[in-house]
């Protein structure tokens, strides 16, 4: 299963710039969903840089149990992690350095990949016209796809500021983390000696165990760089005298085929005694000839049309096909329908042209969709679901689309199709339109047979990648062609009736439903934006653009007065206005390491008591999801430089939360002579006596009010 999104979007928008920030000593950069399945962090070897000299940095990526993320080589389907380096003039990076891996299913599918705490390291160099007592600001992007059941992109912007001194100066805090990404790093391992050769469609590995190597390795796996290996397919490990070889079944779509081996193999009672690495990184080890074989095998000899390729192409028509039925397209369905009925009583060959240009908007959209990824600025199918700004362009297309269908205002009396104003007095436009937007409401799903075949595509030459990416458009397509070509099909469909205002009405709810999906998938993205409001903030805005489009309708109409009509078209333009500011992405601010956050922890009286046995300061937020009151306290009060203040003086935040019917805290509010929340108290320094903060509150206000009570820090 793969998270994927419309492409032909991704081309029209661009991602908001991350906002910089200064810092004073080397900082890092967390992801910014507080409950992400995986978090990434920026860490540094080093306290200060030198001129000329090299220094390791890391991503330190922690996943959340059962989550995980890639290898280089996912497998058969994944992405893996990545940094985008903005550089000042002068500085280098090396390739990032991926650990040993795992191996792991999900879907159904094989990946190579990584759970828990993962390493990845990254070694730059500072140029030599940098100077001593300078501060240097390092920034970049980090990206990666985490899975479970389901995968969420996701990314964070790095920054890292460290002196310019005289020489290099080591973080000992960091000791540990290096020290453990070292270990988890494959190794040159001497005490083995490997061989490759090829017989058919398998490469052999031999390993001859020497000195110091350990006496049986266990689960052994190869995991290539260059997908030279079929995934999908079990490596055997046998015992041939004292050495071992291993059979690792080729990837039948690579193409040239790789002469070499490149990766690591990885043992899980690693390679030699002592060591506590389970890899030995494999580089350029050419692949030779099986003994007795005196034949050569070069990358020459591999055929002209890459194997399998008949086989690829099937599952990408039958994928294509299939889409029609999925969860993403089947809004298209009644959308084609409703102009198949309308144009039922037409001559034949307009209905076929319908078909014809419904069926050249798939094609052109898959055609750009395969220069995109052609080009690179795609790396996999539907990846670009990571750019927030193409999720949100996508979801208030389908939601205009739907308030449309339900009658709330119209995109033009003159339209036959979903093209509205696109479509001409033939209706051509609109139905090429429709083609394109089933392409777009198509990428995010992945249908059955189209993860092989879609691992399988993107390792063919670009003429046979178009090709490929053309079958599954034309599988997509079939449905409304076979409709245009059979008259006598469409003559089944109803006629055209008062019926199809209420056909209308219930396909805009599949509509809606597209709508609440990338609603979801957007939410995943910037839901903790703004202090933790973006996801109220995004509802709201969606909300005030409906009510927008709906003054639309109702105001700027034909039978309405010129002041009216121009009435109605101001305030709706204001409030579509109003609602995408309001959902729109905000520019992700880094998260540098010195700055503080509130570390909440969840109130029970039993804890509360405890902590103020102990002496210490406690604050208490009784709050819940539904009070927009709390929510806004939580933007306004709950800053930095608050989170600061509550870790100077040691104060420890307990959250009561109300979101869910709690007797307990209820029994708290009444003790404390309250009835509705929010409700805000403070215990000083182990005192029981209860100070209540007034309802709403602001940064200076509270801030004032710890001080009131504790004094300065």
């Amino acid at each position: 299963m793969r998270l994927t999104l419309p492409t032909l979007i991704a081309a029209l928008v661009t991602a908001c710039p991350a906002r910089s920030a200064d810092a004073a000593a080397p900082s890092l950069a967390f992801a910014p969903a507080k409950e992400a399945p995986a978090r990434a962090e920026l860490i540094s070897e080093v306290l200060s840089i030198a001129p000329g000299e090299p220094f390791r940095v890391a991503l330190k990526i922690k996943h959340a149990p059962h989550w995980h993320t890639y290898f280089l080589n996912p497998g058969q389907v994944g992405m893996p992690p990545a940094v985008k380096w903005e550089l000042p003039a002068g500085f280098s990076a090396s390739p990032l350095l991926f650990p040993v891996p795992l191996l792991g299913s999900f879907a159904g599918a094989p990946f190579y990949g990584y759970e828990g705490e993962t390493y990845f390291l990254q070694t730059l160099t500072a140029p030599d016209s940098i100077q001593a007592g300078e501060r240097i600001t390092l920034t970049g992007k980090a990206s990666w796809l985490a899975c479970k059941e389901q995968c969420v992109p996701g990314r964070a912007a790095l920054e890292l500021t460290l002196p310019v001194a005289t020489t290099t100066e080591i973080d000992p805090t960091r000791f540990a983390d290096f020290a453990a990404a070292d270990a988890s790093l494959p190794q040159s391992h001497p005490a083995w000696t490997l061989t490759a050769s090829e017989s058919g469609d398998t490469v052999t590995l031999h390993l001859r165990p020497g000195p110091g190597a350990v006496a049986s390795p266990e689960k052994v796996h190869f995991f290539s760089r260059d997908s030279i290996e079929d995934a999908t397919q079990a490596q055997t490990l046998t015992k041939e005298g004292d050495a071992w070889k291993l059979a690792i079944t080729r990837n039948p779509e690579t193409d040239p085929r790789p002469t070499a081996l490149n990766g690591i193999l990885k043992s899980d009672t690693g390679w030699t005694e002592g060591n506590p690495s389970t890899g030995i990184d494999v580089r350029d080890l050419v692949i030779g000839n099986p003994p007795g074989n005196p034949a050569s095998t070069t990358a020459t000899d591999a055929p002209a049309i890459p194997p399998g390729l008949l086989k690829t192409l099937a599952l990408m028509f039958v994928g294509g096909l299939i889409l029609n039925l999925m969860p993403c397209v089947f809004p298209v369905i009644g959308l084609k329908i409703m102009g198949f009925v309308q144009q039922s009583g037409h001559d034949r060959k307009q209905v076929v042209k319908h078909g014809l240009s419904f069926t050249s908007g798939v094609l052109f959209s898959f055609w750009i969709l395969c220069a995109l990824l052609l080009a690179g600025g795609i790396r996999n199918w539907g990846g670009q679901l990571q750019n927030p700004w193409v999720v949100l362009s996508l979801l208030l297309v389908m939601l205009v689309f739907g308030l449309s269908m339900f009658g709330v205002f119209e995109l033009g009396s003159s339209a036959t199709g979903v093209g509205g104003k696109l479509a001409n007095k033939d209706g051509l436009s609109g139905s090429f339109f429709s083609g394109v937007l089933a392409t777009v409401v198509a990428t995010p799903c992945s249908a059955p047979f189209l993860g092989s075949g879609l691992a399988a595509t993107v390792a063919l030459p670009p003429p046979l990648f178009v090709t490929s990416f053309t079958c599954m458009a034309l599988g997509l397509s079939l449905p409304y062609l076979l409709l245009s070509f059979f008259p006598s099909l469409v003559d089944k469909l109803p006629r055209p009736g008062p019926w199809m205002e209420s056909f209308k009405q219930g396909m805009s709810f599949l509509l809606f439903g597209t709508v609440a999906f990338l609603t979801w998938v957007y939410l995943l993205q910037v839901g903790d934006q703004l202090a933790g409001q973006k996801s109220l903030h995004v509802l709201l805005g969606l909300t005030v653009i409906a009510a927008g489009f709906w003054i639309y309708g109702r105001w700027s109409v034909p039978y309405r007065s010129p002041k009216a009509r121009i009435l109605g078209r101001i305030f709706a333009t204001a409030f579509l206005l109003g609602g995408f500011l309001l959902s729109k992405p905000s520019p992700a601010a880094p998260v540098v390491a010195d700055a503080p956050v509130i570390h909440w922890q969840d109130w029970s009286k039993e804890k509360q008591d405890a902590l103020l046995r102990d002496g210490k300061s406690v604050y208490v937020d009784f709050t819940a999801r539904w009070c927009l009151t709390c929510q806004t306290n939580k933007a306004a009060a709950y800053t930095e430089a608050t989170a600061r203040l509550f870790q100077e003086h040691g104060i420890v935040a307990l959250k009561a939360d109300k979101t869910t019917d709690n007797p307990e805290i209820d029994a708290e509010l009444t003790r404390l002579g309250q009835v509705a929340i929010p409700v805000n108290v403070f215990y000083a320094k182990g005192k029981p006596q209860p100070h209540i903060t007034q309802t709403v509150l602001s940064a200076g206000y509270l801030q004032d009010f710890i001080r009131q009570h504790l004094g300065s820090p």
